[in-house]
């Protein structure tokens, strides 16, 4: 199982800018990027924190892929 981000999704339903969203949860453009396509993945205090931000679930922000083994 892979975790997938959906972050940026979120945040254009939303209608943010992403410099806002990273301003607002107290990390760089370049952190928000990363987590968006998937290079880095946000800690368990970012995640809660960008949940509250956007009015959603933690679980919003993820899918699970399945991987072939």
């Amino acid at each position: 199982m892979k975790l997938k981000s959906r972050i940026g999704i979120v945040i254009e339903e939303k209608g943010y800018k992403k410099k806002w969203v990273a301003q607002q949860i107290g990390v760089s453009q370049n952190v928000l990027s990363r987590w968006i396509n998937d290079v880095s993945m946000p800690s368990i205090v970012s995640c809660f924190k960008l949940a509250e931000l956007l009015e959603c679930k933690v679980d919003d922000l993820f899918t699970i892929t399945k991987r072939n083994i």
